[in-house]
């Protein structure tokens, strides 16, 4: 799931997002069906000038775990062995949610909540980005 980073997509009408992404409080979001590590699907997030999605509030939440198909999608949420959960902008989680799972990179689950996998496996099948408006 990726959250796209351009800020001039503003515009007096409300927000204009690339064709798929889905707009939602002024950020664009695009969930991908391209099966990746999480790396790879970082990497494909910012090739698309966006990042793995992220929030800090319910309702951001409640709108992925709504828009995501049945497949399972990383998010930017990581930590290092022993460290705390951090997203991709390096700020740390607030644990607005439970992770499940030992793993060390998280994904939305296909019951309405977050996991997490060894960042290296391909079991996840898609990512959600997110892009600024």
């Amino acid at each position: 799931l990726c959250k796209h980073l351009s800020a001039d997509l503003c515009h007096p009408a409300g927000p204009a997002c690339p064709d798929v992404w889905v707009g939602y409080r002024g950020k664009c979001y695009y969930f991908s069906e391209d099966q990746g590590d999480w790396s790879s699907s970082r990497n494909n997030c910012s090739a698309l000038n966006a990042s793995l999605a992220g929030t800090d509030n319910q309702q951001d939440m409640d709108f992925m775990v709504r828009h995501k198909s049945k497949s399972d999608h990383w998010i930017g949420l990581r930590r290092d062995p022993g460290q705390p959960w951090k997203w991709v902008n390096g700020t740390e989680f607030n644990n607005l949610f439970r992770i499940g799972g030992g793993g060390d990179c998280a994904y939305l689950n296909d019951q309405s909540g977050v996991s997490s996998l060894r960042c290296t496996r391909w079991h996840v099948r898609s990512w959600p980005i997110t892009q600024w408006l």
